[in-house]
C-alpha cells in the first residue's frame, strides 16, 4: 500500500509540474496575456505550434477561468474579457477564433468549440487517426468546416451545454442547461434544448 502511495503521488506531482512548465512558457513567451485580478489558478492550455510573441489567449480583468483550453494552430485566438466566470471541466477548443464579452457566466461543463473537427465525408477523414499518431501537424485541416464564435455581454450557459461553431450570441441570451445551440439567437432570450430553440423573451 505504501508503494502504491508513493507511486501515485509521483504521478500526481510529475502532471502538476509539467502542467506549471508548460504554463510558465507559454506566459514568457506571451502566448498568454491575463489582465489584473483575474484567477486562472485551475486553467489549462495546449497551444499546438505554439510560437513566441504570437498572442493566443487574452483574459480580462477580475474573471474566474476555470476551464481547459485547445488551439489548434499557431494563431488560434481566444479572447475572454472582464468579469467572467468559466466553470471547471468546461472546454474550449479553438482553430480560429472564440470571443466571449463582458459579464458572461458559463457553468461547468460545457464545451465551446468553434470546427466540426473531421470532414463529414469519410473519404476525407479516414485518415485522421492514422496523421494523429504521426503528430499534430500532420492533421489535415483543409476540408474541415469552422466559424467563428462569438457570446456577447452578460450571457449566462447553463451546465453541460454545447456552443458550436459560427454561433453569435447577442447581449444577455440564457442558455438552458444541457443545450446544443447550433445557431445564433438574438438579445434578450431564453434558448434551450436539442437544437436550442427559442423558448421565451427575458423579462
Amino acid at each position: 500500500m505504501e508503494l502504491y502511495l508513493k507511486k501515485l503521488y509521483y504521478r500526481f506531482r510529475y502532471f502538476f509540474d509539467s502542467k506549471l512548465l508548460k504554463m510558465k512558457n507559454y506566459f514568457l513567451n506571451g502566448n498568454i496575456n491575463v489582465e489584473d485580478g483575474a484567477n486562472v489558478n485551475f486553467m489549462d492550455i495546449m497551444i499546438y505550434d505554439a510560437r513566441k510573441r504570437n498572442l493566443n489567449v487574452q483574459i480580462g480583468k477580475d474573471s474566474i477561468i476555470h476551464c481547459d483550453i485547445v488551439l489548434y494552430k499557431h494563431d488560434s485566438k481566444v479572447t475572454i474579457g472582464d468579469r467572467v466566470f468559466i466553470g471547471e471541466g468546461t472546454k474550449i477548443y479553438c482553430y480560429d477564433s472564440v470571443e466571449i464579452k463582458d459579464d458572461v457566466m458559463i457553468s461547468w461543463g460545457c464545451t465551446i468549440i468553434d470546427t466540426n473537427a473531421h470532414s463529414i465525408s469519410f473519404e476525407e477523414r479516414k485518415n485522421d487517426v492514422v496523421a494523429w499518431k504521426k503528430g499534430y501537424q500532420f492533421k489535415d485541416w483543409s476540408n474541415v468546416k469552422f466559424g467563428k464564435i462569438v457570446i456577447e455581454r452578460n450571457c449566462w450557459i447553463g451546465f453541460n451545454s454545447i456552443v458550436m461553431k459560427g454561433v453569435h450570441l447577442d447581449e444577455n441570451v440564457i442558455v438552458g442547461a444541457g443545450s446544443v445551440v447550433t445557431k445564433s439567437f438574438s438579445k434578450n432570450l431564453i434558448v434551450g434544448g436539442n437544437p436550442a430553440q427559442v423558448v421565451k423573451q427575458v423579462e
